[in-house]
């Protein structure tokens, strides 16, 4: 059973931050245009006790998604970027519920660099484990190729 605090409404952000503390058969209630998502916005997890049991959805949040799809998006989004920031975790759900597929966030050194910017800008990963995922992804770069991209993601966050 859940504690009392993790049973009522919290934000997305919230919720995807810890989102392996929820029974996988529980069901997402998030607000119904994804397009729209953003880490503040209200979200509740729903515990059905039962198959089929009819429970209704907290006001203005629609059932979206079982929490085992959500946790394995979270995983997965985790293995590319280590320290996702909440808005990074909220745009990734939100493409895979709209498009039904997760974006390939480590395609581009650049896209790379600057979610791992991100993280380390909220304190998610420190400065030198970036730049360790982002050569762990392009190796075949030199260390100064990569540590000069992800100077070059730093100064884009200023």
């Amino acid at each position: 059973m859940l504690p009392p605090e993790e049973r009522r409404l919290q934000t997305l952000g919230r919720l995807l931050a810890q989102p392996a503390g929820f029974p996988p058969t529980a069901w997402l209630c998030a607000p119904p245009d994804a397009s729209r998502w953003q880490p503040d916005m209200p979200a509740a997890v729903l515990l059905v006790a039962a198959a089929g049991q009819l429970v209704p959805a907290p006001p203005g949040l629609v059932r979206t998604l079982f929490m085992d799809e959500v946790q394995l998006v979270m995983e997965r989004l985790l293995t590319q970027v280590p320290g996702a920031s909440p808005e990074l975790r909220v745009n990734v759900l939100a493409s895979y519920k709209l498009q039904h597929e997760f974006p390939a966030l480590t395609g581009h050194p650049d896209q790379l660099a600057d979610h791992l910017a991100d993280a380390v800008r909220n304190g998610g990963l420190s400065p030198a484990a970036a730049l360790a995922h982002l050569r762990r992804y392009f190796g075949h770069f030199t260390a100064e190729a990569a540590e000069r991209i992800m100077a070059q993601a730093f100064r884009r966050l200023k």
